[in-house]
């Protein structure tokens, strides 16, 4: 039951509402923008109504359904101006519908954030009913504030309960003809409430403002000084249905219905104290059933009632709007409503008079493919959202007034975007922006309407994607995007957000190869102990620390300044120009934007790999994201995006820039000798800092081939020559084969002599390298390599990208001209002693030194006349215009020697005292291991030399080896067992052993034969001795390639092939070398027997066959004798002849 305050309160407010019906005047007068409203004075003549002295209060008073009304009313001090209005509507819920609405809306704490039930606390409406003194006892007695601050509070909710209470009223009165369907006439209405929205409570002024006293405090509102609007759908219509709706939603569902009436203390509908009744004139045919349809409303003297059997809810702002509505929710997802870019405005809660052409989901799929909504959608998507929805937005329409369909018949108007929009309306309802119908109409909000569009607002050429920036976040490529931004490299290569006009006409081409979020996600979480693979710290690398560069000679280089780590490492991921899919060929080695002092300033390079099939259609861009691509090992993903001049490649993991060249090499197994030599030669320090450099390293199994060489040159006394073979590998600048040009080119080494490199056409062209045929000091002729290699070097793979430059491997390792490898040094490096000390001894040094003998020399070791001219007798240094196709290996090389080498424990097995105490007989040993090159010995046949063997020496192999070959030595002037003979023994190895030797050698004293064969072990190769230049003007330049031209006579293969026959002439390399052998085979004495023996045989027989010759021809004579003295025997007398 009510109070004894309240009751008197509402009698009171009652009676000034009778006796105080105010005229208001043009500072005051009620709005009203509605054909059905009416004043007091309207039922004089035709209006229809008679109006009694009954109030608005007092039809509530007079209903028993509406207390709760009127005590929130009395609550939120809105009877005083319902009174002061005196020409109003008010939709007034039952206590059944304040009830159901309260309990839905209770709030389960005291925090209120919407409007709509800011005013309800935890207790509900129970706390409402109470008159003011009494909450306001209660509050100050729950809680430790004081008065001030509680009834402060108290007064902030009843502000929002009064916000509530206006959306439910009028300032003028709706006609009865306002809720009769017409068929002339649209059957669902838009009002305009006393709802002047605010986003929040304003501050109490010191003195109240001048105006009517439903103006908000402090402006007009967010909608332009409007009240909210509301749609009301007349009796009987088609959205009203029976009773009647109000508060519908712009397709006319929903709403609250009209109250049946039942209630009112009177349900008769006639004129009465204190009621209304309604005039014939106005209801026409069909009083009756009208009269029914009216029982919920009562027309009173200051306005009218009309009961509802709902709250209604107060329209949300446009944020809340898009939040929820189901055509707005991919709009929902791209907005992130807190922080909007411009030219969008501030809020969508809180910007006043916003006129929203919202697109629907539908309109995004249809001007978006499936990479620009990626990138609306992504992270850094706002900035394009923006773009996309301030053609949309419409801060307000003439002067800050709301876009709602009726205000914009025929206008246009302006976007935020500056876009001019063209909007044709028949009227409510209806609406045509730029020619494209809406799909949904005036979709009331707190803070201005929202239209839905089926297609988006946007200027003519605009393009979303106007960067390669935004094309990679589109593309999940964000993290690269962040990287680039941190490096300060996004305006260089991707462009920034901007206009869509940014950077058009000045744009460079590139393309950009970008690793995705998910695949820099996915080496973050393998980082391991490691950490991430792409330490954000180095964005803050300080770019000007510069090292400064020496080459291998130690020489400082000029400085060149470097980019941060980070920055480097993301422009080895930006190639200069446009690269299509059609430009791109197998092993490519494109130049990437990194651009380092090591490499002398060049562009670092990134390798392609393209399969086979791949070549056949390039153009079939489907096929290269399904592995067809590898930019530096990274598998290209999906297809290649164009995005204004330059072009994007998805990769499958990011690209790290080539490693130095030391741990390059390393990553080889095939480099592993070479490395340790680097280190050996301690040369480590200056080829990681050598800046622009190529390096050909050959591989394990080329050094294996020098066999005694590279052991000599990894001792500590062959250094020097160790780092000069090594430099020699070495090439000032950076040579990438595809960059060879056909033919040969020079190259200088770093050090210091030169290099030829030959490529040859055709489609399987190779890459050889070689020796050039002029050195200075060292006469080779036009066409012989200077270093006297049997062939060319050959790359056996190429370009190994480092850090200063590139890596190719080669099969063989070439030699400097200078470096001088003598048989001496072989046999110090395979480090067995005991022969060279022999030779020493034996006066043969000048063979192990690799030098000329003195005549001294050749007559201590017993070779006069039996060795060719050795001593030059001319020293060619007059002119010679022939070349030397015409002129023998002699006149340009000196004697070349193969040593055999036993080792020292073959030596320990034989008696040596007899040797050195014997000169003779070491002489002969020693002569019988020294192969000399066949031009050199004149043998016991007249001069008569042996077939050259068919096969030139392999790799390494100072003679040719091969089955029943012979060689003859120093011996065969001597002796006629002097010649040596090879036999393969199927393993790929071979023994030596003296020709026609027979019999068992000699045995040690363990009983282990020794003396007539031995098997070859390592071997090695000395360098050739070049006799002194024979022209003046060979040392002019190290390689003319013209004096090629003077050899017309014969075909280009054939004078190859016969130079390079002289390279290896009668077996021999020119520079002969060291073959080791396992045991010492002993100069072949053959005994008595075998030198006399058939001698005795023969004359013994001989004697044999005389003997029996003798004795048959005596027995023959003997018998002969006897038959002739037969026949001469005569008979006696008297004896008869038979």
């Amino acid at each position: 039951m009510w109070s004894s305050r309240l009751l008197i309160s509402v009698l009171v407010a009652a009676r000034l509402g009778l006796s105080q019906q105010l005229a208001f005047t043009g500072n005051s007068a009620p709005q009203q923008d509605n054909d059905h409203a009416y004043g007091a004075g309207a039922a004089e003549d035709g209006g229809g109504i008679s109006v009694n002295a009954e109030t608005i209060v007092s039809a509530l008073t007079a209903s028993t359904q509406h207390t709760i009304t009127l005590h929130l009313l009395q609550r939120a001090k809105c009877i005083p101006l319902l009174a002061h209005i005196g020409n109003a509507t008010i939709f007034a819920p039952t206590d059944r519908a304040w009830t159901d609405w309260a309990d839905k809306h209770r709030p389960e704490s005291e925090v209120r954030n919407e409007l709509s039930s800011g005013w309800l606390g935890q207790g509900g409406l129970q706390d409402w009913l109470k008159s003011e003194d009494e909450v306001l006892d209660m509050r100050i007695s729950n809680t430790n504030h004081d008065e001030e601050w509680e009834r402060n509070m108290m007064d902030n909710q009843n502000w929002a309960l009064r916000q509530h209470l206006l959306y439910h009223m009028f300032n003028y009165t709706l006609h009865p003809t306002a809720f009769i369907p017409s068929e002339t006439t649209p059957n669902t209405t838009i009002e305009t409430t006393l709802l002047f929205p605010l986003a929040e409570e304003p501050q109490l002024p010191p003195t109240p403002e001048p105006g009517p006293p439903w103006l908000p405090r402090g402006g007009e509102g967010l909608l332009g000084g409007h009240g909210q609007r509301i749609r009301l759908a007349k009796i009987g219509s088609e959205h009203g249905g029976e009773r009647g709706k109000i508060g519908l939603e712009w397709n006319g569902d929903n709403g609250v219905t009209f109250w049946d009436g039942k209630g009112w203390e009177d349900d008769t509908p006639r004129p009465k104290p204190n009621k209304t009744e309604l005039a014939d004139s106005n209801i026409g045919k069909g009083k009756d059933e009208n009269k029914e349809k009216f029982k919920g409303i009562r027309w009173t003297r200051n306005g009218a009632v009309v009961g509802i059997n709902g709250v209604l809810d107060m329209p949300r702002s446009i944020e809340d709007i898009i939040r929820t509505h189901p055509s707005l929710k991919y709009l929902s997802h791209l907005l992130t409503f807190n922080n909007l870019p411009g030219p969008l405005p501030d809020s969508l809660a809180t910007s006043p008079h916003l006129t929203f052409f919202a697109p629907s989901h539908e309109a995004f799929s249809a001007a978006f493919d499936d990479i620009e909504k990626g990138y609306l959608a992504g992270p850094y998507g706002e900035e394009g959202t923006a773009r996309v929805l301030a053609g949309a937005v419409v801060l307000g329409v003439g002067k800050d007034c709301v876009g709602w369909s009726d205000a914009l018949v025929n206008k246009t108007i302006e976007a935020s975007s500056g876009l001019n929009l063209t909007v044709q309306s028949s009227g409510q309802g209806d609406l045509t922006i730029n020619g494209t119908d809406a799909e949904v109409v005036d979709i009331f909000a707190s803070n201005g309407v929202i239209h839905i569009m089926p297609n988006l607002l946007l200027p003519e050429n605009f393009s979303l994607l106007n960067s390669a920036e935004k094309m990679l976040l589109s593309l999940n490529a964000t993290r690269f995007v962040s990287l680039l931004r941190s490096a300060n490299l996004s305006d260089t290569y991707i462009g920034s957000s901007g206009t869509d006009n940014h950077r058009r006409g000045k744009e460079d081409e590139w393309t950009i190869l970008a690793p995705t979020d998910d695949v820099l996600d996915m080496m973050d979480k393998w980082g391991g102990e490691w950490g991430a693979p792409i330490p954000e710290i180095w964005a803050a690398a300080e770019a000007g620390n510069v090292e400064l560069l020496t080459d291998m000679e130690g020489t400082a280089k000029q400085p060149i300044k470097d980019a941060a780590p980070l920055a480097a490492l993301l422009q080895y991921h930006i190639l200069p120009g446009r690269l299509l899919p059609s430009d791109i060929k197998d092993g490519m080695l494109l130049g990437t934007e990194l651009q380092t002092s090591l490499l002398g300033g060049g562009r670092q390079r990134l390798r392609v790999d393209v399969p086979e099939r791949f070549e056949k259609d390039r153009n079939d861009w489907e096929t290269i994201g399904e592995g067809e691509i590898r930019f530096g090992g990274a598998t290209v993903l999906g297809k290649p995006v164009k995005i204004g001049k330059s072009i994007i490649y998805l990769i499958s993991s990011l690209l790290s820039p080539p490693d130095d060249v030391l741990q390059t090499a390393v990553s080889d197994l095939q480099l592993s000798t070479f490395i340790a030599a680097i280190y050996a030669a301690e040369l480590d320090k200056s080829v990681k800092r050598s800046p622009a450099t190529t390096y050909f390293m050959p591989r394990n199994r080329a050094f294996n081939q020098l066999g005694l060489a590279m052991q000599y040159l990894l001792l500590p006394e062959g250094k020097d020559e160790l780092r000069k073979v090594l430099k020699y590998h070495s090439v000032n600048g950076v040579i990438y084969s595809p960059e060879v040009e056909y033919g040969k080119k020079v190259y200088t080494t770093l050090e210091g002599g030169v290099i030829v490199l030959d490529r040859t056409k055709g489609k399987n062209g190779s890459i050889t390298l070689s020796s050039p045929t002029k050195w200075e000091g060292f006469d080779s002729g036009e066409s012989l390599p200077a270093n006297g290699e049997l062939r060319s070097t050959k790359i056996w793979h190429s370009d190994a990208l480092t850090n200063t430059g590139v890596i190719h491997t080669i099969d063989t390792v070439i030699m400097p001209a200078d470096v001088k490898i003598t048989n001496a040094k072989l046999i110090r490096g395979s480090k067995q002693s005991t022969m060279g000390d022999l030779m020493m001894r034996a006066g043969l040094s000048w063979i192990l030194e690799g030098r000329e003998p003195t005549k001294k020399e050749v007559s201590a070791a017993e070779l006069q006349g039996r060795i060719a001219s050795i001593h030059s007798q001319d020293d060619n240094d007059g002119d010679n215009d022939e070349g030397d196709e015409d002129r023998n290996i002699e006149e340009l090389a000196m004697p070349s020697y193969t040593v055999l080498v036993p080792s020292d424990k073959a030596f320990s097995r034989l008696n040596l005292t007899h040797y050195l105490n014997d000169k003779e007989a070491l002489l002969n040993l020693l002569k019988l291991h020294i192969i000399p090159s066949t031009s050199t010995i004149l043998s016991q046949e007249g001069g008569k030399k042996l077939q050259q063997p068919i096969k030139p020496p392999q790799d390494g192999k100072p003679i040719s080896l091969d089955d029943d070959l012979i060689y003859e030595t120093l011996l065969s002037t001597k002796s006629k067992f002097g010649k040596l003979a090879f036999r393969a023994t199927g393993d790929n190895s071979f023994i030596v052993g003296i020709k026609g030797a027979r019999g068992g050698g000699l045995k040690d004293n363990k009983g282990l034969e020794i003396g007539n064969s031995a098997r070859i072990g390592q071997s090695g190769r000395s360098t050739v001795r070049w006799k002194k230049n024979y022209k003046k003007d060979l040392a002019s330049h190290p390689f003319d390639f013209d004096m090629a031209k003077k050899r017309k006579d014969k075909k280009i293969e054939d004078e190859d092939k016969e130079q390079f026959d002289k390279l290896w002439k009668d077996g021999m390399t020119l520079g002969g070398g060291v073959l080791m052998i396992d045991n010492v085979l002993i100069p072949y004495q053959p005994s008595w027997f075998s030198r006399w023996g058939w001698l005795v045989i023969t004359l013994s027989g001989i004697g044999l066959l005389l003997i029996i010759t003798a004795i048959s021809v005596g027995w023959w004579w003997m018998k002969r004798g006897k038959e002739e003295d037969e026949n001469q025997y005569e008979p006696l007398e008297g004896e008869e002849e038979e």
